[in-house]
């Protein structure tokens, strides 16, 4: 029989599929619950149900079918939005369902039906790809931050807090964690080269393509920096 996922370019995710199926979808419930429910909070499908019901509903029914994320490997989708058009399919299934259920027809129209489930509004993917890179820079910060901690370098991550995150001159933040001013711009690029680093890591272990992983963190950037 043929590997599902070719082992020479398989990431964390894919072989965890194959070798451990129960951690595999407690990680994409845990990783997408959150931004999923962003998405539904900020489309019409609220109007279908309370978005974390609709939302634990779409998991608990596709992920107990091994082959529905190993149908999103090889499609080429990054996951975030296979999920959101799992999402979409199935608020619209589940909606049909219930109209046939009741003597007289569903609560949403057929007419309203097809507008709320036919396509994505962009608010709601904008709102499904902020929660999610959210999610991953907080990861990424929360990673680097206690590897720092364990090294006895918590200053290090203070001052990167201080002066990149919070915009303090580096003679404010030097005063703050002890960190001689001569060193202060060597530890800030160490800690951004980290944070980078872990971001990257984080997003291959998601399965995003290595070539395309510069650009997710471009499109990060665009939506949670400075406006």
């Amino acid at each position: 029989m043929p590997e599902i996922f070719p082992t020479t370019h398989a990431t964390w995710l894919e072989r965890t599929l194959v070798d451990d199926p129960p951690a595999a979808r407690a990680h994409v419930m845990q990783r997408y619950f959150e931004p999923l429910c962003a998405y539904a909070r900020a489309s019409s499908l609220r109007v279908l149900g309370e978005p974390a019901e609709l939302v634990n509903d779409f998991l608990a029914s596709r992920l107990t079918d091994d082959a529905y994320l190993a149908r999103w490997s090889s499609s080429g989708i990054a996951l975030r939005r296979w999920l959101a058009n799992g999402l979409l399919t199935h608020a619209r299934n589940r909606a049909l369902h219930e109209a046939r259920r009741r003597e007289h027809g569903g609560f949403v129209s057929p007419e309203a039906l097809d507008r709320l489930t036919s396509a994505h509004e962009t608010s709601a993917l904008l709102a499904l790809e902020r929660a999610w890179a959210i999610r991953v820079t907080t990861e990424a910060h929360d990673r680097v931050r206690e590897e720092l901690h364990a090294e006895g370098r918590g200053a290090w991550w203070d001052l990167f807090r201080l002066h990149a995150m919070q915009g303090l001159g580096y003679a404010q933040a030097c005063a703050a964690t002890g960190i001689a001013p001569a060193n202060a711009s060597h530890v800030n690029r160490v800690v951004a080269t980290r944070l980078r680093d872990a971001l990257r890591a984080i997003l291959e272990r998601d399965g995003i393509p290595a070539a395309e992983i510069d650009g997710e963190l471009s499109s990060m950037q665009d939506l949670l920096g400075p406006s």
